[in-house]
């Protein structure tokens, strides 16, 4: 009997380092490590393999690396080969239109894939990408409604629509989607921040600061304790509006609207030296803001140390010198120090700029009737009257 010779030659084993599997895991590195063009370069490698399932993927790697033309040119030659999967080539077509700034052609490549599958919420999510690219937020509106049809439990599509909503001051639309991302995801911090935005806006202050609480049990921020804290003082409850103002600056000692807010609280219950505290401090961050400048006089007015008020009330005029509220304030200033003249040109400024100020004319009215100009002060009251 023939026995079979044995071979001394080995068959060599492929190289680990050619296979497909490699390239596409170093490729993947690549990206990972920020050398772009070395994983472009390997993804455009795998894709002259013949390898039709996992060219897709490719593809996807390709277009997130905003490498758009490389992803478009292999999908183009696949619009042809492979009919079966025509409405995923559309919608990764369209990723690269876009990408490419090529929006009317993105958006016929959706519209080619959402008549072939209209089930897909990402077909609709990017047909709503291209209608806001092209200015139509109605549009993207209901694209957006199609998805959420096609995903109900799909809450970023939620968000997505109440920010459009929010941007075009549909607060009540908003509310109503921030609502649902809250009953989807009810332990998102940024969600129940976002409902209670609105609920602020549509002066609804109890149930934004039941929002903003929970937005802070799920991963506050001092910006977001300093928004409970407004709502709080807004919705007079001033005790817990201190109580989250103090916990601010406990973790945020520079917090600057906090500095000022509270301090503004503490000057409403008469503590004008806590307020001028942390005016003070707001004043060494941002030193030349006029409003602050403006408070921290109308404090030491308080106090009765109306010279340094003055000297305040001007620092602030030289920034913003047509501000009404200050150039009223120190009209005020000047008037309690007897500095009739110089109060009454700066009342007649403010009436310039609005005639139909009630409170500078009943101002005007008390430095008339202190300097004995009885007809004049009666009239300037009988203004402030008929404007009240």
């Amino acid at each position: 009997m023939n026995l079979p010779l044995a071979s001394n030659v080995k068959q060599k084993r492929p190289s680990f380092k050619n296979s497909y599997l490699w390239n596409s895991l170093l490729a993947r590195w690549y990206h990972r490590m920020g050398r772009t063009d070395e994983a472009i370069s390997n993804w455009v490698g795998l894709l002259n393999r013949d390898a039709p399932n996992s060219g897709f993927k490719v593809a996807q790697y390709l277009i997130e690396a905003e490498a758009y033309q490389e992803a478009r040119d292999y999908l183009e030659l696949q619009e042809s080969n492979q009919a079966e999967e025509l409405a995923e080539i559309n919608y990764l077509l369209a990723r690269c239109y876009i990408g490419q700034a090529l929006i009317p052609q993105a958006k016929r490549k959706i519209e080619q894939a959402i008549q072939a599958k209209p089930q897909n919420s990402l077909y609709w999510d990017l047909l709503a990408d291209c209608h806001l690219e092209l200015g139509d937020w109605r549009e993207a509106i209901k694209a957006l409604d199609n998805s959420l049809k096609a995903a109900p439990k799909h809450s970023e599509t939620n968000y997505r629509l109440g920010i459009i909503y929010a941007f075009h001051e549909k607060h009540l639309e908003a509310l109503r989607c921030f609502q649902g991302c809250c009953q989807l995801k009810p332990r998102n911090s940024l969600y129940w921040e976002m409902k209670a935005e609105m609920h602020l806006i549509l002066e609804q202050l109890t149930d934004a600061c039941s929002s903003f609480e929970k937005s802070l049990r799920y991963g506050g921020t001092p910006d977001l304790a300093a928004r409970l804290a407004y709502c709080y003082i807004q919705n007079n409850q001033i005790k817990k509006g201190i109580k989250y103002y103090k916990l601010t600056l406990k973790y945020e000692p520079d917090h600057y609207d906090s500095l000022s807010n509270l301090a503004a609280v503490y000057q409403n219950q008469d503590r004008s030296q806590d307020a001028l505290f942390l005016l003070e401090r707001a004043k060494n961050i941002y030193p030349k803001d006029p409003i602050l400048l403006n408070n921290y006089a109308f404090t030491l007015v308080h106090q009765g140390r109306t010279r340094k008020a003055a000297e305040y009330y001007r620092e602030a005029l030289e920034l913003t010198p047509n501000h009404p509220l200050i150039i009223y304030n120190l009209a005020v200033c000047l008037s309690r120090k007897g500095n009739w003249q110089e109060s009454i040109e700066l009342v007649n400024i403010l009436l310039e700029i609005n005639p139909n100020h009630t409170a500078a004319w009943a101002l005007l009215g008390n430095i008339y009737d202190q300097t004995d100009q009885l007809d004049t002060a009666i009239d300037c009251f009988n203004k402030a009257l008929k404007l009240a």
